[in-house]
């Protein structure tokens, strides 16, 4: 017996498959609707942006006040074509142990930036403020809970918080340099509203006796911090907060961050606060250099995103090689990304949240053909969602009409619109 199939069959077989096809990609424009808001809505900037943000800084090691002024040496030998010079955004600790208070008196102590004792180190982050490349934001009072130190019983810890300041809080566990949670036992704990409350007024009178300013840009220590939190930040003026592009508002049975909310993209708004979200790390102590660095910055200008960098004190305060590494690479990073891009600005995180929220077009992108080419370059770049519209073979369709419609879908690095400021 044979099987005979007709030309209506065929039609109608085709048709199914064309409908099951459309549904297919119905079916993924809506289960990722959100991410696709975003990635459209995320403010493109007209020219490549640097911003690097650098932690950890303030209270702690002595050496940090001749590593602040080197580094300054390094940034103020380059500008970019506005003659703005690179800015490292420091994310300030205000405050560690006082060992010998603690080991007299089996109480917390602590010691602030106002002590004697880091006199140089204040006097260094003030004098790279003045040349314009430092600016100061907020990490902490300190780099962890005095409550959850104190409390626990690893004689590490407690030989740690009795130590002669001044005490490097890289030196605890990762866990335990987490202000916003209880980590002292995992999982974490959610602190209360008024613990929060109590504690963050706390931190911005600390920053304003110190820098005589209360503090407008926050980095939550370890990225571990919750909505309570910022609801506490905004209540004291804070209006941007630094992340890797999720909240995390606890840490789980192994020590990691958890409970992801997000993502989060630069130039976001929640009630009073705005986002920015890091885009990778210059961190030349992990073998993530200058080379990583500028990679990182092709691929930002490509997306029409700036390009803000995590760094740490680490890189820079240690022993002689380790300083000389770290400046070596931020030399060629700042060279690097001058010469790659020449129409490259270096902003602060503060300057970069003002350009968002203004939405100045001399800054951000309108034009809907430049737009489409660094939203199609983010769509390449969203894991899954691109995984899925390739295998589909929505990727090409979408592509082809881009292209129809005379949208560059190649790097757009090359055809950044001239742009003030």
């Amino acid at each position: 017996m044979t099987l005979q199939v007709g030309s209506d069959d065929l039609g109608a077989l085709a048709a199914a498959a064309a409908a099951a096809w459309l549904l297919l990609g119905a079916g993924i424009g809506w289960w990722y609707r959100s991410a696709l808001r975003r990635l459209w809505r995320e403010p493109t900037l007209r020219r490549p942006v640097l911003v690097i943000e650098s932690d950890d800084w303030g209270a702690g090691p002595l050496a940090q006040a001749a590593a602040l002024r080197a580094v300054a040496e390094v940034l103020g030998g380059h500008r970019d074509g506005a003659g703005r010079r690179p800015v490292l955004s420091l994310a300030l600790v205000l405050a560690v142990p006082d060992g010998a208070a603690i080991a007299a008196t089996g109480a917390y102590r602590r010691l602030d930036l106002r002590d004697a004792l880091f006199a140089d180190i204040l006097a260094a982050l003030r004098e790279g403020e003045a040349r314009g490349v430092y600016a100061l934001q907020l990490h902490g009072l300190e780099h962890y809970r005095p409550a959850t130190l104190m409390a626990c019983p690893d004689a590490a810890v407690q030989g740690w918080l009795r130590l002669p300041p001044p005490a490097a809080t890289e030196a605890l566990p990762a866990a335990l340099q987490s202000r916003w949670v209880d980590a002292g036992v995992l999982p974490s704990r959610a602190l209360a509203a008024d613990e929060i409350a109590a504690a963050v007024a706390d931190e911005v009178e600390a920053y304003e006796r110190i820098l005589g300013r209360r503090p407008r840009v926050v980095v939550p220590p370890t990225f571990v911090w919750s909505r309570a939190v910022e609801a506490a930040w905004a209540a004291h003026g804070v209006q941007v907060v630094c992340t890797p592009g999720w909240r995390y508002p606890r840490r789980d049975a192994a020590g990691r961050p958890a409970g992801d909310e997000g993502p989060l993209v630069n130039g976001q708004r929640e009630g009073a606060l705005r986002y920015l979200a890091r885009a990778d790390y210059f961190e030349p102590l992990k073998g993530r250099g200058a080379a990583h660095a500028l990679a990182v910055l092709a691929h930002c200008t490509d997306e029409g995103r700036a390009c803000i960098l995590e760094n740490h004190r680490d890189n820079f305060v240690g022993d002689a090689p380790r300083l000389r590494l770290g400046l070596d690479e931020l030399d060629a990073l700042c060279r690097g990304a001058l010469q790659a891009h020449p129409g490259l600005r270096f902003l602060s995180s503060a300057q970069l949240a003002e350009v968002l929220a203004q939405r100045d077009p001399a800054w951000v992108e309108y034009g809907h053909r430049r737009r489409l080419t660094c939203a199609w370059q983010r769509l390449r770049r969203s894991g899954r969602l691109w995984r899925l519209l390739r295998l589909s073979g929505w990727a090409a369709l979408l592509g082809a009409l881009l292209w129809l419609a005379r949208v560059p879908l190649a790097s757009a690095t090359a055809r950044v619109q001239p742009a003030r400021g």
